[in-house]
């Protein structure tokens, strides 16, 4: 791993906006499970990409989908074929296979025509009520780090108390080395 994301338990509130920031960082669909991953003292390591030096999804990507941004970010591009290669290869199972939510609509447009998810109605949510009954084709998805978002990853920056950060795996064993013997 060369990037793990943290969570101090100690200054967690609890209140989500992590996920909703991931997911409306990536429409609607969030690449972070908060409550899922292991906890050390304090410090909960939730389930998502730790951006891996070598990683196992890249091995067997037929289309090279997956790629190491120039600031180390490893990502899935749009020409993914949804094979899951990647989520069989990934040991932290942090990739999953989804299909990309509805778009949502104006306000004006879910306020009079009643189409799409609306305010604060999550997109599977919706998305499960209106099934058609046809499956669409899914694709790969996992933490990119927000590459190409000013400001770094909008989990991070969501956060109302501090309590996510995002640091290399060294800092976090010293951290963590801390955190025990308090």
């Amino acid at each position: 791993a060369t990037d793990v994301l943290l969570i101090d338990e100690t200054l967690c509130v609890g209140c989500d906006n992590c996920e909703k920031a991931c997911a409306d960082s990536h429409d609607g669909l969030s690449r972070l499970d908060r409550e899922a991953g292991t906890t050390y003292a304090h410090l909960h390591v939730p389930t998502s990409c730790r951006h891996c030096e070598h990683p196992h999804c890249m091995a067997d990507c037929p289309p090279n989908a997956i790629q190491r941004g120039v600031d180390g970010e490893v990502f899935i591009d749009e020409t993914c074929i949804g094979c899951g290669n990647c989520q069989r290869n990934c040991p932290y199972g942090v990739i999953r296979m989804d299909s990309a939510p509805p778009k949502k609509p104006s306000l004006l447009s879910w306020l009079f025509l009643g189409t799409g998810p609306g305010p604060g109605e999550p997109s599977k949510t919706w998305r499960k009520k209106h099934a058609e009954g046809i499956e669409k084709p899914k694709k790969a998805i996992k933490c990119d780090m927000c590459a190409g978002i000013d400001g770094g990853p909008s989990c991070v920056r969501a956060c109302p108390t501090g309590a996510a950060i995002r640091v290399s795996p060294e800092a976090f064993l010293s951290v963590a080395k801390l955190a025990e013997e308090n």
